[in-house]
Parts: C-alpha cells; sequence; structure tokens
C-alpha cells in the first residue's frame, strides 16, 4: 500500500522539527510561557502576559504572583523519552515534558489600629521602629520549581487566521515526588488547566508539513505515527 493509501497526499513532519517549531515559536513569543500579577508584570508586553493578583480580603493589592515555564519538550508515539511510571504513552499521543517556577509576594501586613492608640509607655518605640520588626523583610519572593511531565493528542484547529493547524490537547499531567499526595494532586489539577490553556495557543499550521509545495485539503488526520504527525488528503 502506498503512502497516500486512497488519497493523493501525504505528508509528515517528524517530533525533531515538531520541537524545533515550538522552541522558535516560544522563543519569538515568550509572553506564552510567562505570566504575573501587576506587582511582576504591570502590562502585557511582549516577553510577559500581565494578569490580576488574587483578591483576598485584608491583603492590600490582592496576592501578588508569578509563572514561568520552560518550553515544552514533545516525545510522540514510539515513546523514546522516559516517563514516570504513573504514565504510558500509547498509540497516538504524544508526551511532554515541562519545567515550571511559581512564585509569590510574601509580604507583612501591617494591622490597623483603631482607633488609634498612643504607647503606655512613652519611652516604648511605635511597632514600626521596634528591632524585631526589621528582622524580616517587609516584601520577599517566594518561589519553587517542578518538573511536569504529561500525555495528551492533538487536534484539528484553526489558526487566527483561519489555516488549518495542528494543536496540542493534554489528558493527563504528573509530578514525581511531591509529599504528601493531597498537594501533589492539587498541584498537578493547577498544572493540568494551566497547560490546557497554554498549548491550545500554540498551533502548528499544517502548510509546516506541505512546506508550500502544494495546497492540502485535509482528508485523514492529523494521525500520530511513529515519532511523526501525519496527514493524508487532496489537492
Amino acid at each position: 500500500m502506498s503512502l497516500t493509501d486512497v488519497q493523493e497526499v501525504f505528508a509528515s513532519v517528524h517530533e525533531t522539527a515538531i520541537n524545533d517549531f515550538l522552541t522558535a515559536f516560544c522563543t519569538d513569543r515568550p509572553r506564552y510561557l510567562s505570566y504575573g500579577s501587576p506587582a511582576f508584570v504591570p502590562a502585557t508586553t511582549v516577553a510577559n502576559t500581565a494578569m490580576d493578583a488574587i483578591n483576598f480580603p485584608g491583603v492590600p493589592g490582592g496576592i501578588q504572583w508569578r509563572l514561568r515555564l520552560g518550553i515544552p519538550q514533545i516525545d510522540l508515539f514510539k515513546q523514546s523519552s522516559a516517563l514516570p511510571p504513573e504514565l504510558a504513552l500509547g498509540p497516538g499521543q504524544f508526551s511532554l515534558r515541562v519545567d515550571a517556577q511559581l512564585c509569590i509576594e510574601c509580604r507583612r501586613i501591617r494591622i490597623d489600629p483603631k482607633p488609634p492608640r498612643p504607647p503606655r509607655d512613652k519611652r516604648e518605640q511605635p511597632l514600626e521602629g521596634r528591632q524585631d520588626d526589621r528582622k524580616r523583610p517587609l516584601s520577599e519572593l517566594t518561589c519553587f520549581k517542578l518538573q511536569v511531565f504529561g500525555v495528551g493528542h492533538i487536534e484539528h484547529v484553526l489558526t487566527t487566521g483561519g489555516e488549518d493547524a495542528i494543536a496540542f490537547a493534554i489528558d493527563q499531567v504528573e509530578i514525581v515526588d511531591i509529599k504528601p499526595d493531597d498537594l501533589e494532586s492539587f498541584l498537578e489539577c493547577l498544572l493540568f488547566l494551566i497547560l490546557q490553556a497554554v498549548l491550545a495557543g500554540i498551533r502548528l499550521p499544517l502548510r509546516a508539513l506541505r512546506a508550500g509545495a502544494f495546497q492540502l485539503a485535509l482528508t485523514v488526520g492529523p494521525l500520530i505515527e511513529d515519532d511523526s504527525i501525519k496527514v493524508r488528503g487532496l489537492v
């Protein structure tokens, strides 16, 4: 049987080229991987995406946060990159590995006395002047890093310009060796939500598979086979 089967055209792209595309896309548009509230990202730029702080009663300006993702690394079935034992790469799937850094601004919140009261002892320093109060900074950045693994599938979508394209849809994520287990499940859920949204915005136009050689009317695919994404269609 020919590569095209009963269709006229066959096209494919190897996982190496997929990762080259992701590297080029994310290097050119790093805002897809960097998000933060106003204390970290005052406005959306090419480098960062500005988002709201997390509102919480009694925290002036809200909880300030930042998320930075590394460039995702994709492995198309058949599996060639190691995965945690909780994940398995099946036919038609891809696996993903990505680094993530989460930060918050840890601040001391001043309690406003109501009504204001003078110190009981005139010799007593006001609260803001006490030496003990200076031992801890008023604000400090608290961060942690982790590596996230996942498996997913590809979907046929459209770019903003209406072109046929491929999107990566994540199905499951796994973080290794976080204790207790409930904390690991919480972080996996959080990053599952985030990665679904991030990957949905990174779309590979089908013209990248045909290299501009012909117009392809897709009839079969996109499919993941033999470390490649494959499509078949008519011209």
